[in-house]
């Protein structure tokens, strides 16, 4: 007669968590639920003398680590990478084309992530003329909606697009929100607000409100809709990207000036943010500039937004991915620099870094 061994309910979950960790090669999430992932979308494409196309997804497994470098590489259809954007229950990436000129290619593409953090194509896209200049993305979990942000001439609008996971290559947009030719960059959603960057001098940043409620026309699915207001930034002349960790509080914001000279881009950082919205400017905490920085065209930032996240990351155009400490002010050298110089041209990032902390995140 086999003789059959019997665990106890606690012994077999000690075993069992004993096994999950025994193993070097499984990835952070599968070993314990604190980890931090770096996503960076590359805008490259059809520069191969060789006819070989543009990697235009490279990932740092462990961006909070010691050694900071790509150590995963992926091609999406996307015709060079625009911003790109991600959340753990979509578990996938959505990343919109660069289009650049003659590609033809005004499209949002989602790329799945699986349990080990490895990304597959889908097929899973939509082409839109709404989608031909994207500058941001941003999420709404309740409604499972996209929100797509395009800044180009009469196509300027912040389009809702629902399920986006499963999106269809012919789907329409749900809203289409027009909200004429503004000097939009990025993109940041709390609480039916959106957050974009208002570029160029007397910049700032704009508030839509109601933008998971708002009503359209039924008849075409549109509607106008301008922010509800502006909120003034003294002193910045090209806002970029933005990410508003809603755990913290923090905001943080791209700006630079020429785009040329080292040092002279800067990080601004908005603590409280969420206490700074009936004005109608804003201060920053702190700011991240100077020489020592190396800043200098700064397109999009990503914050940890753990507890115990220490780090911001940027993604300059010159070819460098920037991580400073969250607490850096001034003119500080950055705790780490990735040069992207052999990979291509980084301009949007998107940060997977989980614990028990950000579970209201989600």
């Amino acid at each position: 007669m086999k003789k059959v061994i019997k665990y106890s309910f606690p012994a077999l979950l000690a075993i069992l968590i004993c096994l999950s960790c025994s193993d070097d090669s499984v990835e952070p999430d599968q070993q314990a639920f604190d980890f931090s992932r770096l996503y960076v979308s590359l805008e490259e494409y059809g520069t191969s003398n060789s006819g070989l196309p543009d990697t235009n997804i490279r990932v740092v497994r462990r961006a909070d680590s010691t050694v900071f470098s790509f150590d995963t590489t992926h091609l999406s259809p996307a015709r060079g990478g625009g911003p790109i954007y991600f959340n753990p229950f979509l578990k996938a990436l959505i990343q919109a084309s660069a289009n650049p000129t003659g590609a033809n290619d005004p499209s949002l593409y989602v790329v799945n992530i699986n349990d080990k953090g490895e990304l597959a194509n889908t097929s899973a896209s939509m082409t839109s003329n709404f989608f031909s200049s994207v500058k941001g993305l941003a999420y709404h979990r309740a409604s499972d909606a996209l929100f797509v942000v395009n800044a180009n001439g009469e196509n300027s609008g912040i389009y809702v697009v629902d399920r986006p996971k499963n999106m269809s290559r012919n789907q329409k947009p749900r809203k289409n929100l027009f909200t004429g030719n503004l000097p939009m960059w990025g993109a940041a959603y709390k609480s039916n607000q959106l957050f974009v960057s208002k570029q160029g001098d007397n910049g700032g940043i704009y508030v839509f409100d109601n933008i998971a409620t708002v009503r359209v026309n039924p008849v075409d699915s549109s509607a106008q809709f301008a922010p509800s207001r502006t909120l003034e930034i003294d002193g910045a002349k090209n806002l970029r990207g933005l990410c508003y960790d809603t755990l913290k509080n923090v905001l943080a914001i791209t700006d630079y000036t020429d785009g040329t000279t080292v040092g002279t881009g800067r990080i601004l950082i908005f603590e409280a943010f969420g206490t700074m919205l009936s004005g109608s400017k804003l201060e920053p905490t702190r700011i991240i500039t100077g020489a020592a920085t190396q800043l200098t065209q700064p397109v999009d930032v990503v914050i940890d937004s753990r507890a115990t996240g220490q780090y911001i990351y940027v993604a300059d155009k010159t070819k460098k991915i920037f991580r400073f400490k969250i607490t850096d002010n001034g003119n500080v050298q950055p705790d780490k620099i990735l040069d992207t110089e052999e990979f291509g041209t980084p301009v949007g990032l998107a940060l997977d870094s989980r614990d028990e902390s950000t579970i209201p995140l989600f």
